[in-house]
C-alpha cells in the first residue's frame, strides 16, 4: 500500500517584510517547514501549496496534487483574515478531509464579540464589553481601565501598550486608530487585573486538556500594562517580548487548574472546535476566571504555546502532527497505516572519551556557543570524564542511529549541598524541536530526584540569539531569578533561571 499523500496548505504571505504586522504572517513558512519534516519522517508523501487572494490557486492545486488529506495551516491573508474560514469551506465543498476546525467554527471564533455573546448565552464567565463601528462614542459605561481590540483580528494584531485606556478621551483616540488601521468593529472590554493563563486542548482522539500554561508579567513598572501585545508574541528582544515569558506548566493550585480546564473544554465544545484549540483566560486575585477568547487552529509552530503544552503532557510536536493526519484520514474514511522512515530511537547514555569530537560538532552546528564558550563547555565535559571529578560532574549524550545528536552537562554549585548547575544543553539543528532537549533534561531531573538536590540552575544570555534557550527553560518549569546587566559584555546580560524541587521554592511559602 502506498503511503498516504498529504498536502500542506498555508497562507502565502502578502505583506512586505518591512510591514509592522509582517512577522505574524511570515511565521507560517517556518511552521510549514516543521510540519513537512515531521510528516516525511512519519512516512507520508508530502507536498505543499501556498495560497493567498486567488481561490483558483487552491482549487487547481488540489486537483493537481489529488491528496488523501490536507494539513490545514491556512490562517487567512493579512489583508482579509475572513478567508481563513472560506478556505475551510472550499475543502468541505470538495469533500477532502483536513486537519483542524471546520469552517463554521473558524468563522465564529474570528468574531471576538460574537463569541463573547455566545459565552454569555451559555453562562460562561467573560468580561463585560461593548462593540462600536464608528465615532463619536457614547460615554463609556464600563469601569476604567478598559482594553480596546480590533474585533476581527487574531495573533495580537492591533494590541500594544496603548490598548489599555483610562479615560474617555484616550478611548476615542484608540478607537479612531483601530478603525483607521483595521476597520470596524472595535471591541471595548473591561480590563481584568490579574494573571493570564492559556489552556490548550487536543483530541487524541477524546478531548483532553493539556497542562495549563501562564504568561508571566515580569516587568513591574507601575506605568506598564501587563498584557500580551503584538510585540510580545512576535518580536524577540523587545521590552514586551522579554516582559511576557511563558511558563509551562503554570504554577497554580490543582483546584484552579481544574476550573480553567473545565471552562476551556466547555468553550471548545460550544464553539465547535476540532482536533486542537487554545482558550485564553484572565484570573483575578480572588481566583475568578474570565474567558478571553477561543482560538481554533492556533499557531502550530514548534515553539508556540500549543507545542509547549504538548511537551508538558509528554508529547512532541512531531508526534502530534502525525496524529492529526491520522485523525483527518479516519474522518474521511481513508485511514492508512504508515511506516516511519526513521525508526531509529533516541538513546541517552553517559559520555565516553570518543564522544568529544562529536560533541564539538554539535556545539559548532547549533550556533549557541562562541568559540571561547565552546572551549569552556568542552572543559566541563573533560571534568565529567576525569575519574577524580566524575562523581560530581556529569555529561550525557543523545544518540540516534550511532550518531551523537545532542548532549547535556551539569555539575555542583560551589559552596552548596543542594544545588546543581545545568552548564549547557544542546542538540543538532535537525534534531531540535523534536524532543531531544526535553529528554536530556528529563534525564538530568531523574538524577536530581535521587541526589537530594533542591534547585537546578541554568544560565543564558539576554541577546536575541538566545531567545530559544530562554523559552526552552521557561517551558520546562524554570523561572527567571536573576538578571545581571552587562555581564558578558556591554549590552549583554546574564539571565539566571531556576527550577525548584520539593518545597524549596520561595513562592511556595
Amino acid at each position: 500500500m502506498r503511503p498516504a499523500k498529504v498536502l500542506i496548505l498555508y497562507n502565502e504571505p502578502v505583506l512586505p517584510e518591512s510591514h509592522p504586522d509582517a512577522a505574524s504572517e511570515h511565521e507560517i513558512l517556518w511552521t510549514a517547514d516543521a510540519v513537512s519534516k515531521a510528516l516525511v519522517q512519519g512516512g507520508y508523501e508530502v507536498s505543499r501549496l501556498g495560497a493567498s487572494r486567488d481561490p483558483s490557486v487552491l482549487v487547481n492545486g488540489i486537483c493537481r496534487e489529488r491528496p488523501d488529506v490536507v494539513f490545514n495551516l491556512f490562517e487567512g491573508t493579512a489583508d482579509d483574515a475572513s478567508n481563513e474560514s472560506s478556505v475551510a469551506s472550499i475543502l468541505e465543498w470538495i469533500g477532502i478531509p483536513f486537519t483542524g476546525s471546520p469552517a463554521h467554527t473558524l468563522c465564529l471564533a474570528r468574531n471576538k464579540h460574537l463569541t463573547k455573546h455566545l459565552f454569555r448565552g451559555a453562562g460562561l464567565p467573560t468580561a463585560d464589553f461593548f462593540v462600536v463601528d464608528k465615532l463619536p462614542l457614547a460615554p463609556c459605561a464600563l469601569e476604567w481601565p478598559v482594553i480596546v481590540k480590533p474585533a476581527l483580528q487574531d495573533a495580537s494584531v492591533g494590541l500594544d501598550q496603548g490598548s489599555v485606556v483610562t479615560d474617555q478621551e484616550k478611548l476615542e483616540e484608540r478607537v479612531a486608530y483601530l478603525l483607521n488601521n483595521y476597520g470596524p468593529p472595535v471591541l471595548i472590554e473591561q480590563f481584568i487585573r490579574g494573571r493570564e493563563f492559556t489552556a490548550a486542548l487536543i483530541e487524541a482522539p477524546e478531548l483532553k486538556p493539556l497542562p495549563v500554561s501562564e504568561i508571566l508579567f515580569v516587568d513591574k513598572d507601575p506605568g506598564y500594562w501587563p498584557i500580551v501585545t503584538y510585540d510580545a508574541k512576535w518580536k524577540p528582544g523587545t521590552r514586551d517580548y522579554e516582559a511576557t515569558p511563558p511558563r509551562y506548566p503554570a504554577d497554580i493550585t490543582p483546584k484552579l487548574a481544574e476550573r480553567i480546564q473545565g471552562l476551556a473544554m466547555e468553550a471548545f465544545r460550544l464553539v465547535g472546535c476540532r482536533d486542537y484549540a487554545r482558550v485564553d483566560f484572565r484570573v483575578r486575585a480572588s481566583g475568578k476566571a474570565y474567558l478571553l477568547e477561543v482560538n481554533p487552529n492556533p499557531c502550530f509552530g514548534p515553539t508556540a504555546g500549543l507545542a509547549g503544552g504538548l511537551i508538558s503532557a509528554g508529547l512532541t510536536h512531531s508526534e502530534f502532527t502525525v496524529k492529526l493526519v491520522q485523525a483527518a484520514l479516519a474522518r474521511g474514511g481513508k485511514a492508512q497505516p504508515v511506516v516511519a522512515r526513521d525508526a531509529k530511537k533516541l538513546k541517552l547514555r553517559t559520555i565516553q572519551p570518543g564522544d568529544l569530537d562529536a560533541l564539538r560538532k554539535v556545539g559548532e552546528s547549533c550556533a549557541v556557543f562562541r568559540p571561547d564558550e565552546l572551549s569552556a563547555a568542552l572543559e566541563r565535559v573533560i571534568a565529567a570524564l576525569d575519574k577524580t571529578t566524575a562523581k560530581t560532574h556529569y555529561a550525557l549524550v543523545a544518540e540516534r542511529g550511532g550518531n551523537v545528536v545532542g548532549g547535556v552537562c551539569f555539575g555542583p554549585v560551589a559552596c552548596t549541598d543542594a544545588a546543581l548547575q545545568l552548564h549547557w544543553i544542546v542538540a543538532m539543528p535537525e534534531s531540535q524541536r523534536r524532543g531531544v532537549g526535553w529528554q536530556l533534561l528529563q534525564a538530568v531531573e531523574a538524577h536530581v530526584k535521587t541526589a537530594n538536590v533542591k534547585v537546578l540552575l541554568a544560565e543564558t544570555s539576554s541577546m536575541p540569539a538566545a531567545a530559544q534557550a530562554r523559552q526552552f527553560f521557561l517551558r520546562q518549569g524554570f523561572r527567571l531569578v536573576g538578571d545581571v546587566p552587562d555581564f558578558y559584555r556591554e549590552g549583554e546580560a546574564r539571565m539566571t533561571y531556576a527550577k525548584y524541587f520539593e518545597t524549596t521554592d520561595p513562592a511556595a511559602g
